[in-house]
C-alpha cells in the first residue's frame, strides 16, 4: 500500500513538472508553440470571447473642421481621452473625451524644426506623447499637444515602440531593411540592432499595421509573413509564441523564384493562390488573448490564442454576433484600455446596416428588436447617418 501511495505522488509531481501541452499548444523551456491548420477553423459567436453587451461611442463632429476624421489608423485611449491617428488625410492626431466630444486636434504638418510631412505611428507614455513622423524623427509633445522637442533618427521607420524601462524607441524599418528592428536613444544615436535578413527567406511587401504590442512592462515584436512573436526581455528579443503552419506554411524558395520572375501584379495573383496561410499583425493582444489574423488564399482566419488556460481557437471571419445581433463583423483590432478593444465604422455605414437590418424583419420583430436588444445598435446607427465621423464599437474581452 505504501508502494502504490509512493507511486502516485511520483507520478503527481511527474504531471506536475511537465511542460503544458493540449492538441494544438504547447510549451517548452518558456516557448509556446502553436499548431495551425487551416482546414479546422470554424465559425464562432462574440460571447465566447467577449462579454454580453456592445457599448457604441460616437467620434461626434461639431462646427470646427478640426473635429473631422479623416482614415483611422490607430487609436489610443489614455486616462480620460481618445487619440485617434489619421495619418493618410488629416496628418494630424485628433482628441476626444469618453462621451465621443471633439477636444482638440495636433497638426504641424509643414518642413522645419517641429514640423513634419508624413505620420507614421504614435505612442503615449508619462504623459509624454511620441509621434514617429517625416523626415527621419520622433517628435514629442505634452499631453495637452504642446510641441516639446524632436529626436532625430537615422533609420527609415514605419512603426515603432517606446519602451520606458529602457529608455529607448524599438524601430521598425520594414521588409527592406538589412535590420528589421534598431533601438535608439534620446539623443537619435543608435543603441543595437535586430533581426538581420537573409536572402533565402521571403519577407514580402506588406504594410504592417501593428509590430509592437505593448504587455505588462514590456513588449512583443512581430511582422508578416512571419510565425513568431517575441518578447524583448534582458536586452534581446526571445520567441516567446510559435505559430507552427506545417505544410500549409509559405514556401520560401518557391516564392522568392516567382517574385524574381514576375512582374508585381502576377507575382501578387500567384502569392494569393500559392503562397499557404501566413501572419498578419492585425489584432490585439491583452491580459486575455492574442487575437491575430492569418489569410489563406482568399480565406480569412482568425487566431485566438488564451494566455490564461493557454488553448487556442482557429475561427473565421467573420465573428457571429450573437449579443445585440446588429450584424456579424470582424475581429476587434483597436486595443483599448482595461482590457477593451474597439471596431470602428464610419456613420453612414453603420447606417446603412441598420436599414439593412430592418429590411429582413416584420414591422413587429422590427419594433421589438429596436425597443429591445437593438436598441443601442439603433440609436447609433440613426444619430451617425449624418455624419462622416466614426462609431467605435467597443467589448470586453472575458475574463
Amino acid at each position: 500500500m505504501g508502494n502504490k501511495i509512493i507511486g502516485i505522488f511520483l507520478l503527481f509531481v511527474i504531471a506536475c513538472n511537465s511542460q503544458h501541452e493540449t492538441a494544438t499548444v504547447s510549451e517548452k523551456n518558456g516557448v509556446t508553440t502553436i499548431r495551425i491548420d487551416p482546414k479546422t477553423s470554424r465559425d464562432s459567436k462574440l460571447t465566447e470571447f467577449f462579454e454580453d453587451e456592445i457599448t457604441y461611442l460616437l467620434l461626434k463632429e461639431n462646427d470646427e473642421k478640426d473635429s473631422q476624421i479623416g482614415e483611422i489608423d490607430t487609436i489610443i485611449e489614455y486616462k480620460d481621452e481618445i487619440y485617434i491617428l489619421d495619418w493618410w488625410i488629416g496628418k494630424c492626431i485628433q482628441v476626444f473625451d469618453k462621451e465621443g466630444n471633439f477636444k482638440r486636434k495636433i497638426r504641424n504638418y509643414g518642413d522645419g524644426v517641429g514640423m513634419y510631412t508624413e505620420l507614421a505611428d504614435f505612442q503615449i507614455q508619462r504623459d509624454t506623447i511620441y509621434v514617429l513622423a517625416h523626415p527621419s524623427k520622433i517628435m514629442k509633445y505634452s499631453i495637452n499637444g504642446e510641441y516639446i522637442n524632436e529626436v532625430k533618427i537615422p533609420v527609415l521607420a514605419r512603426r515603432f515602440r517606446f519602451d520606458p524601462k529602457h529608455e529607448q524607441f524599438f524601430i521598425y524599418s520594414g521588409s527592406n531593411a538589412e535590420k528589421l528592428v534598431t533601438s535608439v536613444d534620446h539623443n537619435g544615436s543608435i543603441v543595437d540592432e535586430y533581426f538581420s535578413t537573409h536572402s533565402d527567406v521571403f519577407y514580402g511587401n506588406m504594410g504592417d499595421r501593428v509590430n509592437f504590442y505593448p504587455i505588462d512592462n514590456t513588449f512583443y515584436f512581430t511582422r508578416s509573413y512571419s510565425d513568431t512573436l517575441y518578447q524583448f526581455s534582458n536586452n534581446k528579443f526571445i520567441p516567446l509564441f510559435i505559430y507552427d503552419f506545417g505544410s500549409f506554411g509559405l514556401k520560401h524558395d518557391e516564392l522568392l523564384e516567382k517574385q524574381r520572375e514576375l512582374d508585381p501584379r502576377s507575382f501578387k495573383s500567384y502569392f494569393d493562390e500559392n503562397a499557404g496561410i501566413s501572419y498578419s499583425p492585425f489584432g490585439f493582444s491583452n491580459s486575455k488573448y492574442i487575437f491575430s489574423r492569418l489569410s489563406f488564399s482568399d480565406i480569412g482566419i482568425v487566431s485566438i490564442y488564451d494566455k490564461v488556460n493557454k488553448t487556442h481557437d482557429l475561427v473565421n471571419f467573420d465573428i457571429i454576433n450573437d449579443i445585440d445581433e446588429s450584424f456579424n463583423f470582424y475581429p476587434p483590432i483597436y486595443q483599448l484600455e482595461n482590457d477593451r478593444v474597439a471596431v470602428a465604422y464610419r456613420g453612414p455605414t453603420l447606417y446603412n446596416k441598420a436599414v439593412a437590418k430592418k429590411q429582413t424583419m416584420s414591422d413587429d420583430d422590427w419594433k421589438a428588436y429596436q425597443e429591445g436588444k437593438g436598441k443601442d445598435f439603433i440609436e447609433a446607427a440613426f444619430y451617425a447617418k449624418e455624419t462622416e465621423n466614426y462609431v467605435l464599437m467597443i467589448l470586453k474581452t472575458k475574463k
